[in-house]
């Protein structure tokens, strides 16, 4: 479960990854990390990225200060989307560990 500071930062990032990834045109994963690199994201918390046909998948690692926010990305042009998840807040970031998808 996400704290209320998580659940609001959430929402930032969100929104400002939605608007930049929707922008690029060929979403590839190197497309897709340089879009994000952009935004101030650095590599060791851009995870997986994987290309599906025209769509490339990711995992943001966004924890902070105890927080246990991630977000499951999937750049596809306009249909653009990121879902907060959580992962536990201290150890190495992996997809395994993050906890599904939340509401």
């Amino acid at each position: 479960m996400l704290n209320a500071r998580d659940r609001c930062a959430s929402v930032q990032h969100e929104q400002r990854v939605v608007e930049t990834l929707q922008a690029v045109a060929k979403p590839t994963p190197a497309n897709v990390r340089e879009a994000l690199n952009g935004l101030g994201y650095i590599d060791e918390h851009i995870h997986d990225l994987i290309q599906d046909g025209a769509t490339t998948r990711f995992h943001l690692d966004l924890r902070e200060s105890g927080g246990r926010l991630c977000e499951v990305g999937t750049a596809a042009g306009k249909a653009t989307e990121m879902t907060p998840c959580t992962t536990p807040a201290t150890g190495a970031f992996t997809v395994e560990k993050a906890e599904g998808r939340l509401s």
